[in-house]
């Protein structure tokens, strides 16, 4: 799973240029500037449409060879760009996959109350935060508060 995209409301756009140029020394920047320095595609949308996408590739790894995705932007690309719905893995194999999006609010007025340390699922202790109630395992497919459009 990576992130594609960052869609500021212009508010939050303003406060980013803002932190961004003071962090640079730079008088300010552009929209172009802020997506190099973020290494995301930024748009700006309405008022509180805070979201940061993200893409992930399914089956991850491969059902053949069982390795993993390599490269995920680059995958993600060719993948979208391929209208066969078929991945490539790093030996070569072609599969059918699905291409997931995530679109998760940055902005989040509900804060967990007690932060999740072991995956429900695997036990495993790799959860990786990308909100206050938005969260996925690293070693499984768990995930909640994510909001997946196909």
């Amino acid at each position: 799973m990576i992130p594609t995209e960052v869609v500021l409301s212009p508010q939050s756009y303003a406060a980013v240029v803002t932190a961004v140029a003071v962090e640079l020394g730079s008088p300010g920047i552009s929209q172009l500037q802020l997506a190099r320095h973020l290494s995301l595609a930024v748009s700006i949308g309405e008022k509180n449409a805070d979201t940061l996408i993200l893409k992930e590739l399914t089956p991850d790894p491969c059902p053949i060879c069982h390795h993993r995705l390599r490269f995920l932007r680059e995958a993600v690309e060719r993948f979208e760009q391929d209208p066969s719905n078929r991945i490539r893995c790093p030996m070569g194999h072609r599969y059918a996959g699905v291409l997931k999006i995530y679109h998760i609010r940055i902005h989040d007025s509900n804060i967990a109350d007690t932060p999740i340390k072991r995956c429900p699922v695997c036990e495993g202790q790799n959860i990786q935060y990308l909100g206050p109630k938005a969260m996925f395992c690293l070693d499984c497919d768990w995930d909640i508060g994510m909001e997946v459009r196909y």
